[in-house]
């Protein structure tokens, strides 16, 4: 890599204790000849959940930015992001009022461009609107990734953001939703693989402000190896959001006693009239479930697999791309080592 600037990234919304380095991270990216993308007034200002730095270095070095607007009830089905595996890209969704919008968006290890691939989504949905953000990768051992989103909800609309993060030899993502209007809601679904000495780094922050939101955040991942992962869930209800509802739960499979997890559950609280719940789950697989898989005929390796799997499915199964689901069964297939 070239000369490189260190940004801090995925910042917690208030700050523990520093010596548990858990505040925020540190992302190494390229310095590259700036090219100041050109984003819409209505855009800026959106917070994500990878904050302020990350954002402002993918927005002055995208080439380009991918504009989707859907009128006052339009479906406008799936849209494919084109430029997926660019060095810096930029895609803002305007949502109108009952509108309905599927992005998706895939980084393999033969699409990302050279040594990083980062992807900045901003989301405006208004009364109503139904939008769904899908980003996945499975990038190679020499990409640095990082997927960023940040959304304005209104009344009744739906947000659903979806993160498929399993390669890249680092890869960081974050998410952050304000839900202001009248019973918004935003689903956040993850799912993340870490073997060998790979680097996971994520941050979602939901910030309630309109009654009767309602929030669920869910991660399940593997650890192999050296893999080093960390995982910032946070929900703020903030004074006014009477009646929200927020639930929050990761589930984390170690392979490994080499392997390091930290789990950071957040809930900020300042309206007495609210509902939040976490929870985290982090072991090893179930010894009976593996001789049990192992007596029906399975190697121990497609033991692991099918394990692995059994968690992940419900969320690969939301990729509408049948190729690249089978790309991510057959990377997870090698990446655990089958015999």
């Amino acid at each position: 890599m070239g000369e490189q600037n260190i940004l801090k990234v995925n910042p917690l919304p208030t700050l523990t204790w520093n010596h548990l380095m858990l505040n925020f991270a540190n992302m190494p990216l390229e310095e590259k000849a700036q090219v100041k993308a050109d984003i819409p007034a209505e855009f800026n200002g959106i917070e994500t959940g990878m904050g302020g730095e990350f954002v402002s270095y993918v927005e002055s070095h995208a080439g380009s930015v991918q504009l989707i607007r859907a009128g006052k009830g339009e479906d406008l089905g799936v849209i494919r992001d084109d430029n997926a595996g660019a060095s810096a890209e930029v895609i803002l969704i305007d949502a109108a009022e009952d509108s309905r919008v599927t992005f998706y968006s895939h980084v393999s290890g033969t699409k990302a461009n050279g040594t990083q691939a980062t992807r900045l989504v901003k989301v405006i949905a208004a009364a109503r609107a139904q939008v769904t953000v899908i980003q996945s990768q499975t990038a190679g051992n020499d990409t640095m990734i990082g997927d960023d989103f940040g959304a304005i909800i209104g009344d009744e609309a739906g947000v659903h953001l979806i993160q498929v993060q399993l390669g890249g030899k680092a890869a960081f993502a974050g998410g952050c939703a304000a839900l202001k209007g009248y019973k918004a809601g935003f689903t956040e679904e993850t799912i993340y693989f870490g073997d060998e000495s790979r680097r996971l780094d994520f941050s979602y922050v939901t910030r309630h402000t309109g009654k009767k939101t309602t929030t669920s955040m869910l991660a399940s991942g593997a650890l192999f190896g050296n893999s080093d992962k960390v995982y910032r869930g946070s929900m703020a209800f903030i004074h006014g959001c009477s009646r929200s509802k927020g639930r929050e739960a990761e589930n984390v499979l170690l392979f490994s006693p080499t392997a390091r997890n930290r789990s950071i559950p957040l809930i900020l609280c300042d309206e007495e009239d609210v509902d939040g719940q976490h929870a985290a789950s982090i072991g090893k697989i179930n010894k009976e479930l593996m001789y049990y898989l192992q007596s029906r005929g399975l190697t121990e390796s497609q033991a692991r697999q099918l394990a692995v799997e059994s968690r992940f499915n419900p969320v690969i199964d939301e990729i509408p791309d049948e190729a690249v689901r089978q790309e991510i069964h057959a990377y997870l297939e090698r990446r655990m080592n089958l015999d």
